[in-house]
């Protein structure tokens, strides 16, 4: 009977853990913006990340207007956690 209750109970979370991931999910797709994926250029500007302080090039940056400028990011991630934390 106790492996019974086990099983049910990892069952329980495991559906619940894919819950949280597929609402994280489509929280995430209002989420614009764009990223290049090609080499930076010799001598590019570098450009601050304002949520986890990273430096990354120009081109590489993930890139979101905000209130009518842009931001760059490091990663989507990051977009996210900016974008989280102004609501």
């Amino acid at each position: 009977m106790n492996i019974a209750k086990v099983l049910i109970l990892l069952i329980l979370i495991y559906v619940g853990y894919k819950v949280v991931t597929s609402l994280r999910r489509v929280k995430s797709q209002g989420v614009r913006g764009y990223r290049v994926n090609s080499a930076p250029p010799k001598g590019e500007d570098l450009v601050q990340d304002p949520v986890c302080g990273t430096y990354i090039p120009k081109s590489q940056a993930y890139i979101e207007e905000i209130e009518g400028s842009q931001r760059y990011f490091c990663s989507r991630e990051c977009c996210e956690k900016y974008l989280s934390g102004r609501k």
